[in-house]
């Protein structure tokens, strides 16, 4: 694995041609700050249980929009395909892209706070290690990662891979009503059962963060969020 480095690096890019390498969208209004988007439908876990009755991607949000628009569709998978090339051949331009947009947003809307996959899931060990690439080049950034490539997270950490004091990674429980997996940071979907940890008061306030900043927190060991 290539060492996490926190070695500045020059940003020369335009907005454009940053986005050529990596979309990064601010056009969330659900939460604070920027977001990272990718195809739904090349999620490895996430695949396998949207074929599981009870289980939490049974649902998914995020494949109805990319049947349903297009344009979202082409984004979110031109965004997969990018990422995947370019982790594989010139990881550096998707790093900086990433950097370079995540810090314009923040300090357009005075939010550091950046979500990764609203929709979408790691694809590797190696686009993991990107994104720490990116969390350890934006420090000021607060960064939350919810995942249920759980594998992919395990493998990355036996091969020496350390989280950054910026990032939570959140491991997700596979089905809704279930305890957490083992981990330091995770989320849970709750239904017919108490929610566990803290309870996400998204439903209460429009469906969105609002004031509230708990999937960023490492304070906070579980979330859970309410089927919907």
């Amino acid at each position: 694995m290539t060492t996490a480095t926190t070695t500045t690096r020059p940003y020369t890019l335009t907005l454009k041609a940053a986005k050529e390498s990596a979309n990064i969208s601010q056009g969330n209004s659900k939460m604070p700050g920027s977001t990272f988007a990718q195809d739904s439908f090349a999620c490895k876990v996430g695949s396998r249980l949207a074929k599981v009755k009870g289980s939490v991607c049974e649902s998914c949000y995020a494949r109805k929009i990319q049947k349903l628009r297009p344009s979202v569709n082409q984004g979110w998978s031109a965004n997969y395909e990018k990422a995947t090339r370019l982790i594989a051949t010139n990881p550096t331009q998707w790093i900086n892209a990433c950097v370079f947009q995540i810090n314009r947003i923040a300090e357009k809307t005075g939010e550091s706070y950046h979500r990764w996959f609203d929709s979408g899931d790691i694809d590797s060990v190696a686009q993991l290690q990107a994104i720490v690439e990116v969390c350890l080049a934006t420090p000021d950034i607060s960064h939350w990662l919810p995942t249920r490539e759980i594998a992919i997270v395990r493998q990355w950490q036996a091969q020496g891979g350390i989280v950054p004091s910026n990032l939570v990674i959140r491991l997700s429980a596979p089905m809704v009503d279930m305890q957490p997996v083992k981990g330091t940071n995770t989320s849970t979907v709750h239904k017919h059962k108490q929610p566990v940890g803290y309870a996400c008061p998204a439903r209460t306030q429009g469906n969105a963060c609002g004031d509230c900043r708990a999937c960023w927190d490492k304070s906070v060991a579980n979330v859970s969020y309410p089927k919907h």
